[in-house]
């Protein structure tokens, strides 16, 4: 009788462990899941952060270059130059949002969409509008072009 409640013994000691090995495997498959979904993410967030980031950067610099101009522009009372208030009326007439305005930032219009699609057209907009104030206001655009051509900051 002592054999035969050993192997039961080894039987139950079996399934248990057993079991136990499997809710163990189970709360380490789910923690691992976890763990990666949240790594992803953290990878996912940093690079639309800095992508976000670099293109906005990028329109408040342009913009804020323009209108920081005119404003100085306006502050010295500048008169000696026509050409300059010929300008400066222009980007008046231009009605340039401030940089900081919902309507510069095309991730708004493109949620849906992947990010490198959006940064993108992101890229086209303020480039296009970019290339309205070259046309609208040459003296002014000119004074910001880098002429050093290696220079490239975004």
């Amino acid at each position: 009788m002592s054999q035969g409640s050993s192997s039961d013994e080894e039987l139950d000691f079996k399934v248990v462990s057993s079991t136990n090995y499997q809710r163990v495997q189970e709360k380490v498959e789910k923690i691992s899941y976890a763990d990666g979904v949240a790594d992803g993410r953290e990878r996912v967030f940093q690079t639309s952060f800095d992508q976000g980031y670099a293109d906005g950067l990028k329109v408040g610099l342009e913009l804020a270059k323009f209108s920081s101009f005119f404003d100085t522009l306006a502050a010295t009372g500048t008169k000696d130059d026509e050409k300059l208030l010929k300008e400066k009326d222009a980007y008046k007439e231009l009605r340039l949002a401030k940089a900081t305005e919902k309507q510069h930032f095309k991730y708004l219009d493109h949620q849906n969409e992947p990010l490198n699609v959006v940064s993108g057209k992101q890229d086209t907009y303020i480039d296009d509008l970019l290339g309205q104030c070259a046309a609208s206001l040459p003296i002014t655009a000119n004074l910001f072009v880098s002429r050093d051509s290696s220079v490239n900051l975004f």
